[in-house]
């Protein structure tokens, strides 16, 4: 009996059982590392990102600001048409890159909505009115949710105080 656990064969199988001990840690601590790497990584874009969308983001508020209906509750034809032409001037080049698809998607909305002519002597039929209101108001949401987690940020930090 005592032939079998002489103190070489203890010693490798410590030595073995410490090596497997020590290779596990080596690739989960090597895991954690790349899995960090990635983070800082998405981290860094997403700051990009939102970095680019705070640049060009309030231009596209701007020209919907000047979307309202006049008096008597309709809109201007002509101010329609030279809103829809700055809209599509400012969706071009780094917008196409940092948009979201829900914002894209509520801009074609928009723009389908101030493509369509008015329909009763150059004044819009309610429905048409409806349609504009709503396309903007869901296009600057959508705009504000591309945003949101800098507010949603400061509204956790205050309700943490």
């Amino acid at each position: 009996m005592s032939e079998y656990f002489s103190p070489a064969l203890i010693a490798a199988i410590t030595s073995l059982i410490i090596s497997l001990v020590a290779l596990f840690q080596f690739y989960k601590n090597q895991n954690f590392q790349q899995n960090q790497f990635n983070k800082n990584i998405n981290r860094n874009f997403t700051t990009k990102l939102y970095d680019l969308r705070l640049d060009v983001y309030p231009k596209a508020f701007e020209i919907t600001d000047n979307l309202y209906k006049e008096k008597g509750g309709n809109y201007d034809s002509e101010k329609i048409n030279i809103i829809l032409n700055e809209l599509n001037e400012w969706k071009k080049g780094k917008v196409n890159l940092i948009i979201s698809t829900e914002a894209l998607n509520s801009f074609y909305v928009l723009r389908e909505a101030l493509m369509k002519k008015p329909g009763n002597n150059e004044k819009y039929s309610a429905e048409q009115i409806d349609k504009i209101t709503n396309s903007k108001n869901n296009f600057r949401k959508q705009l504000r949710r591309d945003l949101g987690f800098l507010f949603k940020e400061e509204k956790d930090k205050r309700k943490q105080k």
